[in-house]
């Protein structure tokens, strides 16, 4: 099954949709063409996140009960994002 969503970060850690019990594909977007978004666990920061870079895209596996959350250099920063699920 495929969702999809747009969610709006700043500078705390934001889940990113949904835990599911089987592994997902997110693919997300920092739709922002000036502020950076950073990925990571519950813990993230600027300092210790994944970078995205402004408008660029990533792909990523998430495993079973897992969240991937992120925050920006900046507040109302909105990103967008496709999951894939097995039904």
């Amino acid at each position: 099954m495929i969702t999809s969503g747009q969610t709006t970060i700043g500078l705390t850690p934001t889940a990113i949709d949904g835990q599911e019990t089987n592994p997902y594909r997110m693919i997300i977007k920092n739709n922002d063409n000036t502020q950076t978004l950073f990925l990571g666990n519950k813990d993230v920061t600027i300092n210790n996140g994944f970078k995205v870079e402004k408008l660029e895209t990533i792909q990523l596996t998430i495993n079973p009960l897992e969240l991937l959350y992120a925050v920006s250099s900046g507040s109302g920063h909105v990103i967008s994002w496709l999951k894939q699920t097995e039904n």
